[in-house]
């Protein structure tokens, strides 16, 4: 079953973990997405069920990844190190 958001038109998934699961995988695998925005509603009571019920089966299904490269955002986003001023703004 697929609702509207209040705010906006985009469609929103509405189920167990596998019919969130299933809406994500097929637009992803049509080609139509290449990430998601994932944001609480307006109770802020859904974020837990998201990563605790749907994140695990995206994981099943080879979607999302279950490890890390690295221990920080800037090592998995492959940003290099900078300290200091950038020399280019000098």
């Amino acid at each position: 079953m697929l609702a509207h958001g209040v705010i906006d038109y985009h469609p929103t998934p509405v189920g167990p973990a596998e019919v969130v699961a299933d809406h994500l995988q097929e637009w992803f695998e049509a080609g139509a997405v290449d990430g998601f925005w994932v944001s609480i509603d307006v109770y802020q009571d859904g974020i837990d069920a998201f990563v605790d019920q749907v994140v695990p089966e995206l994981q099943r299904r080879g979607l999302y990844k279950t490890e890390h490269a690295g221990a920080t955002l800037r090592e998995n986003l492959g940003v290099p190190h900078q300290y200091g001023l950038d020399p280019r703004l000098g």
